[in-house]
């Protein structure tokens, strides 16, 4: 499974199913954002614009290490079994948890304990980081093909296209705002400000935020009023067609 088949599934409900020919936009977060750039390439014309906040066109080696490393602290609890397991390898779900913990959010927002923004009074770390090992409950191969769905997107493996992320993201004809977080550990500033360089019209708009990957949902007030701002900005402009 990848990004491009869930794109492929979702164009095809809407023209065959539902006869929508044409979005005003495509608006995604995360693996979200990822179907919003393979929207742009493998449907131009379909839509206008898209909006993609903390996500990128492709997922590079970091972050398939990182997503390795979750699929690995899952599949090391023996009652896994090698994906045949007849009750849920409760270890292996709260060590995936913990490793994703790990990620989600910017070290300054750990130094700064952001999260008793966000918890009840008298919460403690420790209670706060076992949260983690208590998030992920439902099926374990479930998990873990999302997080090869995540590793394998790469908008330059578009027929037509040969690989070369570069060339398709050139080929892109929708106006596109991006929106990274500043501090996303999962899908770095730096990758998306190197992706935007390739795309003809786009708006590269970071999130000034310490909640890391979730600042592109609006993690917090700040950056859902961000969010809110600027997408509403970009689609009430004229558009340059």
């Amino acid at each position: 499974m990848t990004i491009r088949d869930n794109v492929e599934a979702v164009h095809a409900l809407l023209v065959n199913d539902l006869k929508v020919t044409h979005l005003k936009a495509v608006i995604g977060f995360s693996m979200g954002a990822q179907q919003a750039f393979q929207w742009a390439v493998s449907y131009p014309g379909f839509m206008d614009r898209i909006v993609a906040t903390s996500g990128t066109a492709k997922t590079y080696g970091h972050g398939i290490v990182r997503l390795e490393g979750q699929i690995d602290a899952l599949t090391a609890d023996s009652p896994f079994h090698d994906g045949d397991y007849t009750a849920p390898p409760k270890a292996g779900l709260a060590a995936f948890g913990i490793v994703w913990a790990g990620w989600l959010y910017s070290q300054e927002w750990w130094r700064k304990e952001l999260w008793r923004t966000s918890t009840p009074p008298g919460t403690t770390f420790e209670q706060f980081m076992h949260s983690f090992r208590q998030r992920f409950s439902a099926d374990a191969n479930n998990y873990i093909l999302q997080a090869h769905t995540w590793e394998r997107h790469d908008v330059g493996t578009t027929q037509g296209f040969g690989g070369d992320v570069e060339k398709a993201l050139r080929s892109i004809t929708a106006e596109v705002l991006n929106m990274p977080s500043e501090t996303d550990l999962y899908f770095p500033l730096a990758d998306a400000r190197y992706e935007a360089q390739f795309i003809p019209s786009v708006t590269l708009l970071p999130i000034p935020s310490l909640w890391g990957h979730p600042a592109g949902a609006g993690a917090s007030p700040a950056d859902k009023a961000f969010l809110n701002s600027a997408i509403a900005r970009f689609m009430q402009r004229s558009s340059r067609r």
